[in-house]
């Protein structure tokens, strides 16, 4: 079941990245130029919602939601680098099992490539802080990557959408070992620049 939520995610941002990368070669003629500069700010975040209902020889079972929340904030030390952070993101999960909530929080230094064009193309680490509520504590040092496109929807905005690997570590007190889960996403949000 989750490979459906995956592909269905997947081929809408597949066809997006396949529109931006046709508009690399066009020159920048908005307001937008200005963007990946030395001294330019960069905020915004992703939202995103997600159902799995598993079928199991015709029955359903019990539903899980997820709900994901991650600000960010980005600051250009130089042309195209930038120091960003994840300050304080939230994911929900829910079914008939329970539920729990995971904050994390991350730095984000990434390398925003200028192509001339509406389009950014990036890469960015994570590096961070993983901690669980559901019932017990657990928690953990994460890290991982992202990887994308940023391109300029409005003279200051920008549609980002990217693929995003991390490792999630939520050790309960004790732990000898890691405890926790590898995430591969593909990521969608908004950001506006200033």
């Amino acid at each position: 079941m989750r490979h459906r939520g995956i592909l269905s995610t997947f081929v809408p941002v597949a066809v997006l990245v396949l529109l931006g990368s046709a508009s690399l070669a066009q020159p920048m003629s908005h307001p937008g130029k200005g963007f990946a500069t030395a001294g330019a700010v960069e905020v915004g975040g992703s939202i995103s919602f997600q159902s799995i209902t598993p079928v199991y020889g015709g029955r359903t079972g019990d539903a899980v939601t997820i709900l994901s929340l991650a600000p960010f904030i980005g600051c250009f030390v130089a042309d195209g680098f930038e120091i960003g952070l994840n300050p304080l993101g939230i994911t929900h999960l829910s079914g008939s099992g329970g539920s729990a909530t995971l904050v994390t929080i991350f730095a984000a230094p990434s390398y925003n490539f200028r192509t001339g064009g509406i389009v950014y193309p990036f890469l960015e680490a994570l590096l961070g802080y993983t901690s669980a509520s559901n019932g017990s504590s657990q928690s953990g040092f994460s890290w991982g990557g992202r990887g994308g496109l940023k391109i300029a929807a409005t003279g200051k905005g920008l549609l980002n959408i990217g693929v995003q690997y991390l490792q999630i570590t939520l050790n309960p007190s004790g732990a000898t070992s890691r405890n926790g889960e590898n995430q591969l996403a593909v990521s969608g949000g908004f950001t506006v620049w200033f």
